[in-house]
């Protein structure tokens, strides 16, 4: 028996939590399956595994018709290397899986604008084994693999250009793309809008005061007199 710290690995795999990985190697006879070092499964001359680790009890099966072992509903700590290793032949082939946490996609929202630029934020919940980038067309201009949000400053001149946000791992990846110039106007007026509102407030408020303070005036004149 055989275990894949004796030996090169064959294959790199790479999955999803929650997802399902097929080991390539065809079983043709009787053997085992190991993770490290430790047996998980036990297969019959008719391929039917006849013993298997409480931790992967209901989640790996053997396909009879094609000898291939499946691991389903895939943890983190499923991560590691495993040996199909047949008994009759001698034979063994070992590979390395990599399960990562399904890739989320990315949110962008509008951090600041001013009349001469505007930064754009992309962020996701969690950025595990993974990264965030910025793309101006297919050009990198940022790049995070620690925050889970990352900024991007555009100038009034680069508002025209198309943006996408990228958040990847190597089990895949998600996109977001943004139309700057429309995001950043849109922002910009809006903070216009609220700044007038504000103003306009302000000088309603000071007429009030004005008036009530020139009816005061009056009134003590009437008086005095």
């Amino acid at each position: 028996m055989t275990s894949s710290a004796d030996q090169e690995v064959k294959q790199n795999l790479i999955s999803t939590v929650g997802g399902e990985v097929t080991i390539p190697e065809p079983v043709k006879g009787p053997g085992f399956l190991l993770k490290e070092r430790t047996v998980i499964a036990t297969v019959t001359s008719d391929r039917i595994i006849t013993k298997s680790n409480n931790r992967f009890l209901g989640r790996l099966s053997l396909n009879r018709v094609t000898g291939q072992y499946t691991i389903r509903s895939l943890q983190n700590n499923d991560s590691g290397f495993y040996t199909v290793d047949q008994e009759d032949t001698y034979k063994s082939e070992s590979f390395k899986l990599s399960v990562y946490d399904a890739v989320l996609e990315p949110g962008v929202t509008v951090a600041s604008v001013s009349s001469e630029r505007c930064t754009l934020l992309c962020a996701v919940d969690q950025l595990s084994g993974g990264t965030l980038s910025w793309y101006q067309g297919e050009v990198l201009v940022n790049q995070s693999s620690t925050q889970r949000s990352l900024p991007l400053t555009v100038v009034r001149l680069g508002l025209r250009s198309s943006y996408r946000c990228v958040s990847a791992n190597p089990a895949g990846n998600l996109t977001r793309s943004v139309d700057a110039k429309t995001s950043c106007t849109v922002q910009h007026l809006a903070l216009q809008a609220t700044l007038i509102v504000i103003l306009i407030s302000v000088c309603l408020v000071s007429s009030v005061v004005f008036s009530s303070l020139l009816l005061l005036q009056l009134l003590c004149v009437y008086f005095i007199e």
